[in-house]
C-alpha cells in the first residue's frame, strides 16, 4: 500500500493535533481557588475540634508595601440567633482607608464540630481619613464563597480559606477580658496626640462609656474616647503607651451592647 505526500501531511497533522490536545487536558488545567472549590468533604480539619465561642475575633495587622490591612470576625453563636459578619480594613496610599464587608448566612456542620458561613452579599466601601463616614462604592453577590469556622484554641478560631483565598486559613483571636457586654476594636495607629481604632461595632458605643486597653500582657489601661464613627473611632493617647494591635473594649452606661446589623 502507497501513500500520497498529502495523506502523510495529513495523517501526522491529525496525530500532533490529539497530542496536543491531550496534553492540554491532563497537564495544564487551571486549579480552581479556594473560594470557589467545593468545600462539602472540607480541608484538612485537625481532630477534636470544637465550635468557637461568641465575640469579636482580630487578626494580625499586616503590613503592605504601601500601608496594612487586618481583618475582624463578629460571630454570634446564640441558640436564639446565629449571625456573623467578616470585614476586612486596608489602608494605603492609594485606596485611602477601604472596607469590605461579607454578610451571609451561618450554619452548624453536620459533624457538629464546626460551623459554615456563607456570603449571600459582599460590600466595598471607602474613605479618605479615620473618623470620615464611609460611603458605598461596591456591592455584589458572593455565594459561591463558603468558610469554615472552628476553635483552634483558647480564645481563638480559625476560618479557612482567608478572605483573599488564603489556603491555609487565618487565625483570629479575641480580647481575654472581653465579654457579650462590651465592644472590642483594635488599635492601628498611634501619635502623640490621637489613636485611631477599628471594629464592626463602634456605632454602638453611646456617649459616657468607659474605656480601657488591653495589653498582650493582659493588663488594663484606662483611657479616654474621643469620638466614634461607624467603624473608626479616635481615643486620647496616653503616657501609659498604646501600639498597634492592643485591644480597646467599651462599655456603655447602661452595659447594653445588641448583636451587630450592619
Amino acid at each position: 500500500m502507497t501513500f500520497t505526500v498529502s495523506e502523510i501531511r495529513k495523517f501526522f497533522s491529525n496525530f500532533l493535533r490529539y497530542i496536543i490536545l491531550f496534553s492540554l487536558g491532563c497537564n495544564c488545567g487551571f486549579r480552581p481557588s479556594p473560594l470557589e472549590r467545593n468545600l462539602t468533604q472540607g480541608p484538612n480539619i485537625p481532630s477534636f475540634v470544637s465550635l468557637p465561642e461568641s465575640g469579636e475575633y482580630f487578626s494580625e495587622i499586616k503590613k503592605i508595601p504601601t500601608g496594612f490591612y487586618v481583618r475582624q470576625v463578629y460571630l454570634n453563636n446564640s441558640i436564639s440567633k446565629q449571625e456573623m459578619f467578616i470585614s476586612q480594613l486596608t489602608v494605603s496610599e492609594a485606596k485611602n482607608w477601604e472596607e469590605i464587608r461579607f454578610e451571609g448566612k451561618l450554619s452548624v456542620d453536620p459533624s457538629g464540630n464546626y460551623l459554615r458561613f456563607r456570603p449571600r452579599l459582599c460590600r466595598i466601601f471607602t474613605s479618605k481619613n479615620p473618623g470620615d463616614r464611609w460611603t458605598l462604592t461596591r456591592a455584589y453577590e458572593c455565594d459561591h464563597y463558603e468558610f469554615l469556622i472552628w476553635k483552634s484554641g483558647n480564645g481563638e478560631m480559625r476560618l479557612v480559606p482567608g478572605p483573599e483565598g488564603e489556603e491555609d486559613g487565618l487565625k483570629l483571636v479575641r480580647p481575654k477580658s472581653g465579654n457579650s457586654s462590651q465592644i472590642a476594636a483594635i488599635v492601628l495607629k498611634v501619635d502623640s496626640l490621637i489613636t485611631s481604632v477599628w471594629g464592626m461595632r463602634l456605632s454602638r458605643v453611646r456617649r459616657g462609656a468607659s474605656v480601657y486597653m488591653e495589653r498582650s500582657d493582659g493588663k488594663k489601661v484606662d483611657l479616654k474616647s474621643l469620638q466614634t464613627v461607624e467603624t473608626t473611632g479616635e481615643i486620647k493617647t496616653e503616657k501609659q503607651g498604646v501600639f498597634p494591635g492592643d485591644f480597646i473594649l467599651y462599655t456603655n452606661p447602661s452595659g447594653d451592647a445588641k448583636p451587630l446589623a450592619l
